[in-house]
């Protein structure tokens, strides 16, 4: 067992450490509070190289494996502070783009992936819907029907990130209804395909950086060749292939944020003084801060074994959502906790640890719920 990790692959981490704190940082308070998105950051992102990071070098990416990719996030969300800018990456690059990298064919790569990896065109995925959350494929009502050359689309998708400012999107649908979970197609859908919308901009509780709405379809019409892989095999082989990535890559931002917060309270505690002295020498605290590291190393090493699997092509779906349960329920309760030491200050929006709190509750709701995970675990043991 080998759980060193190369050295360029740390520096790389700390190169992205580093833009972030410089670039994203000093203005993520404002745009939260102002539920603003940043297209000159989102420029500066893609001429880094971040946007395309997984993608093959000859589609304008920067082949970087699973592991870059999850280290890149950690160290991106760790200095950034900005857990709505990472999850618009995220949902961009991993869950909008990488079922394109998986499973599309040459064609729809040369199309797509060169203008996604420079962040000229902005990608998200559309799966859940407002009837369907957990059981995405057995209650999805989006259908879509074939018509000579080209699919027809009717329905909905609900907490779309990147919605409103989207261009492209891998978007499930329904195609053979009486198969269930195995009559799900996917298509690439673009913002100016006839009969696609979007809802209005939904004013979150956090990640409020990022911009999220319902994309709309309404007899919209997809050309065939904008089927990825094969109809009917959405759930089967491009959820498959996309889902492990998801469960890894994007849960490394909060163990990025979650280091961020224990290094600030550390930092609180040594300078914050009650009775006398320093409260880091009262032990309620030294618990806290002692527990956060705890969190920190077993979200990471859980994550990184993840990432490590899926460079090693080796199927991870049960080591994929360990790492997601726990990382995503560690962030919250870090948070609390963490907030604790802060005292009154961290319910003042200007502190980091307010805003880590409020974006930690996403964690454990999107790319399948924590009840979702357990139910995961649970089936591979018992069968």
């Amino acid at each position: 067992m080998n759980f060193s990790i190369p050295e360029e692959l740390l520096e790389f981490r700390q190169s992205v450490y580093e833009f972030a704190k410089k670039e994203i940082r000093p203005s993520a308070e404002s745009r939260d509070l102002e539920g603003r998105w940043d297209t000159e950051i989102w420029k500066k992102m893609g001429d880094m190289g971040l946007l395309g990071l997984p993608f093959p070098e000859e589609y304008g990416g920067q082949g970087a494996s699973c592991l870059a990719t999850t280290l890149a996030t950690e160290g991106f969300s760790r200095g950034s502070t900005d857990g709505g800018l990472t999850l618009a990456w995220g949902a961009h690059t991993i869950i909008g783009s990488m079922p394109i990298v998986l499973c599309g064919n040459e064609d729809q790569k040369k199309r797509y992936l060169p203008s996604l990896a420079t962040g000229e065109k902005i990608a998200g995925l559309g799966l859940t819907e407002p009837g369907s959350g957990s059981d995405a494929a057995g209650s999805m009502e989006t259908r879509a029907v074939k018509k000579g050359d080209r699919y027809i689309l009717n329905g909905s998708k609900m907490f779309i990130t990147n919605g409103p400012i989207g261009d492209v999107f891998t978007v499930m649908a329904v195609t053979d209804k009486n198969r269930g979970p195995m009559g799900v197609s996917v298509f690439i859908v673009e913002k100016d395909f006839k009969g696609f919308s979007t809802g209005k901009k939904l004013n979150k509780m956090g990640m409020r950086t990022s911009t999220t709405s319902e994309l709309i379809f309404e007899d919209m019409e997809v050309p065939e060749e904008n089927l990825i892989s094969k109809e009917n095999s959405g759930f089967l082989r491009v959820g498959k292939a996309t889902l492990e990535w998801e469960r890894t890559v994007l849960v490394a931002s909060g163990v990025g944020f979650m280091q961020y917060m224990l290094s600030e309270a550390v930092n609180y505690a040594k300078a914050r003084k009650q009775f006398g002295e320093p409260i880091a020498r009262f032990q309620a605290i030294q618990d806290k801060i002692a527990r956060a590291r705890m969190k920190i190393d077993a979200s990471r090493l859980l994550v990184y074994s993840s990432a490590s699997k899926k460079d090693q092509g080796i199927p991870a779906p049960i080591e994929s959502s360990i790492a997601k349960l726990y990382a995503t329920e560690a962030a919250i309760e870090l948070g609390y906790d963490m907030g604790q030491i802060f005292g009154g200050y961290c319910f003042i929006h200007e502190y980091p640890v307010e805003r880590a709190y409020r974006d930690a509750r996403l964690g454990t709701l999107g790319g399948g719920t924590s009840e979702i995970m357990r139910s995961i675990i649970a089936a591979n043991l018992a069968s």
